[in-house]
């Protein structure tokens, strides 16, 4: 389950001011605040008693999360019944409820069963339990638990049922709660059909309602599905895209990044695409060339910020024989090279002024000059370009050409850092770790609940090749059947990656025991053992030395 930051209230329902109505799909829908929800949940406790009014709280939640599930299955077809779980969770967190962090959302192949986990953070539910009827004796966010059971059961076509672990309202910032099918409940399953009696609820919501719906637009709702149908389109090529290349595809922000490149690959037009390194740049690329008309042509890229400013443009329109001193023969430059393809210009903010002119002329006139050549060579390769800049900024500060920011600017794509689409960590998180599993030949089944929290909390600079790194150095270092934060690289423990005052936490000695561990798992393979502290073999040496660490002696490597 996850939320989208990305997907607001108004991409999902339909605001008819003229007639005082707001719908989700067919169905109406109505916003309440907060306060008087609490102040009638806290009537009917008083009027009816504890047990039969978290019956009643409970069976409300189911009838909502189901028929909210209903209505967005007609809008947004899903093929995998787990992107309609996270969709609804999306809604609930939309809708002002709760923001769901997942810790496991798994559906079983060979048994088809369901197993969830995840932490509600900000329960509106827990916090007007607090205001009315103060700390609960056990978890009271009720009406959650039966939204969540309803919706996931509509998504499924089967009894699903949630509870919760650990609740806000008990104690703790945040709620706890497991999902399950009813048959995976064991002899639970029955008190909760008995109590809550949803499997006469689900029966009566899976009738079919007959007659037309007195609200419906045929002539909208006829363009409406020929929009949907484009869009399906769109992101089944996205979803395809996606599964070949083995990309773990969660977070709407980069849902939409990719739909918005796959929109202007057929295209033959510049892209400037702007995000923070380590955001999944180089993938955007690859779907722009691969789903143009130039797939089967070059895709070559040069980093613009590795290079001084004579070897790229070497680099860019190659040289003549005798051009510089190294010039002992003719070069073509990565323009002729990718003339029918496409050249990736990465980082293309950090390019020198006189390159940017040089750059401009080349895009104008489609034509280069090779260093120390007086002849033009007819040259012109789709530019798709990337920076970490902004680089507007950079043109009003007079460092980046205006002209130049034009010309490839032409089509703009932000793919957003990881800390925007922290929905996307979980999953991603735990797809590193089965990688990391099967990679080291370690039986790692999941992320602890308090790994998971110091993943979800931390802002990730790096991104997703960060996180990458940290689960797989976590994965390295687990001793049990899941990664605990004991296991995260320190600095993601630590607030603004520095030691807290009088905690007692010795950064040295927490880095000397993660090479200690990380030997100890290699057999003293100092190479094997860097790689997975993803540090350099010399950095390594130096820290063996600095805190004399003792290297297993019967697998020392060969010098």
């Amino acid at each position: 389950m996850s939320s989208d930051h990305d997907l607001q209230l108004p991409d999902l329902v339909e605001f008819r001011r003229s007639e005082g109505q707001i719908r989700l799909q067919d169905d109406r829908v109505v916003v309440i605040n907060a306060e008087a929800i609490g102040s009638l949940r806290h009537e009917i406790l008083v009027s009816v008693g504890l047990e039969a009014g978290r019956r009643m709280l409970f069976r409300f939640g189911f009838t909502n999360g189901y028929r909210d599930a209903v209505s967005l299955r007609a809008g947004f077809s899903w093929s995998d019944p787990l992107d309609g779980v996270r969709m609804g969770a999306m809604l609930h967190g939309v809708e002002g409820a709760v923001h769901a962090d997942p810790v496991r959302l798994t559906l079983h192949r060979a048994s088809n069963q369901f197993e969830a986990e995840a932490l509600w953070r900000h329960s509106y539910e827990a916090e007007q339990h607090l205001r009315h009827c103060g700390p609960a004796a056990e978890p009271a966010c009720w009406t959650l638990c039966g939204y969540a059971s309803g919706f996931v059961s509509a998504c499924l076509g089967r009894e699903v049922y949630f509870r919760e672990t650990d609740c806000a309202a008990v104690s703790g910032s945040h709620c706890v709660v497991v999902g399950k099918d009813a048959g995976s409940w064991g002899s639970d399953a029955d008190r909760f059909r008995t109590e809550y009696g949803c499997g006469t609820l689900l029966a009566e919501l899976q009738k079919p309602h007959d007659g037309p719906h007195p609200n419906r637009d045929s002539a909208g709702r006829r363009e409406r599905l020929c929009r949907g149908r484009e869009l399906d389109a769109l992101k089944e090529r996205v979803e395809q895209y996606a599964r070949r290349a083995q990309m773990v595809l969660v977070s709407n922000g980069m849902r939409e990044a990719l739909e918005m490149a796959a929109r202007v690959a057929p295209l033959d037009t510049g892209v400037l695409i702007f995000g923070e390194s380590g955001t999944g740049k180089e993938f955007v690329v690859r779907m722009i060339h691969e789903q143009s008309g130039r797939a089967g042509q070059p895709l070559v890229s040069v980093n613009c910020a590795a290079l001084t400013e004579t070897l790229l443009e070497s680099e860019l329109f190659g040289h003549v024989r005798g051009a510089f001193t190294d010039a002992v023969r003719d070069k073509a430059g990565l323009f002729e090279v990718a003339s029918a393809g496409t050249l990736f210009l990465d980082e293309v903010g950090e390019m020198s002024a006189g390159l940017q002119a040089k750059l401009l002329r080349a895009l104008q006139e489609r034509e280069i000059r090779r260093v120390g050549s007086e002849t033009s060579i007819k040259a012109s390769p789709r530019i798709v370009a990337a920076t970490n800049r902004e680089l507007r900024a950079a043109v009003h500060a007079g460092a980046f050409r205006e002209d130049l920011f034009y010309r490839l600017s032409a089509f703009v794509i932000v793919v957003p850092p990881l800390r925007e689409r922290r929905e996307a960590i979980p999953v991603l998180a735990q797809e590193f770790l089965q990688r990391a599993a099967s990679h080291f030949s370690k039986d790692l089944q999941g992320i602890a609940p308090d790994a998971m929290r110091v993943l979800l909390d931390y802002d990730w600079p790096g991104n997703v090749r960060e996180l990458q790194h940290a689960v797989e150095r976590a994965a390295i270092l687990a001793t049990g059947p899941r990664i605990t934060s004991r296991e995260l690289p320190p600095e993601l423990c630590l607030p603004d990656g520095g030691t807290p005052a009088g905690s007692g936490f010795d950064l040295e000695e927490h880095e000397r025991a993660l090479i200690e561990k990380a030997l100890a798992q290699f057999g003293g393979s100092r190479r094997r053992a860097a790689e997975a502290l993803n540090i350099s073999t010399v950095t390594l040496w130096r820290r063996i030395k600095q805190y004399g660490v003792r290297v297993p002696p019967r697998a020392r490597e060969r010098r």
